[in-house]
């Protein structure tokens, strides 16, 4: 008869400094971002896709994107959600919402918060949200050339 082995589980912690390279399509994203307060996707000559966050080649077609940049309308709708009530590490404190959004006239989703939710009552939350809710992006006065440089709400009638 074989000897079962022990699952051990180590406990640990890794705090890795990094350093991301944007690319030169990231980085024309991040400047724009940043310095124009706009967002700005790749979309392809040949099948029309508009990729955002911007890609530098499309996945469909494999043709480069990198000289087709087209501005992205901030406004859009909400695809998917989570309402987050426990903690994850490194994120911030609970509650809020996650989601993906379609903005303008993109192809691709992007996964960021939705803001200025009254999260009182995770709950009634939950049912005030809907797939298709139409939401407006706005941009930070500070900028740094991140994502949370600019932000999600609902749209404003």
């Amino acid at each position: 008869m074989e000897e079962k082995t022990e699952l051990l589980e180590i406990p640990g912690t890794w705090d890795l400094p990094w350093m991301y390279a944007a690319g030169e399509v990231g980085s024309r994203y991040i400047e724009e971002l940043r310095d124009n307060a706009r967002l700005m996707g790749t979309k392809c000559p040949e099948c029309g896709r508009v990729q955002l966050p911007p890609k530098s080649f499309c996945e469909r077609c494999f043709v480069s994107l990198k000289d087709h940049w087209v501005e992205v309308e901030p406004k859009g709708t909400l695809e998917a959600f989570a309402v987050v009530t426990l903690p994850f590490p490194e994120t911030r404190e609970p509650p809020y919402v996650v989601g993906y959004f379609k903005i303008g006239a993109a192809s691709t989703n992007i996964l960021h918060f939705l803001e200025e939710i009254d999260l009182t009552d995770p709950d009634k939350a939950r049912e005030e949200l809907y797939i298709g809710m139409p939401v407006e992006v706005r941009f930070r006065e500070e900028r740094e050339g991140r994502m949370m440089d600019f932000y999600i709400v609902p749209a404003q009638d």
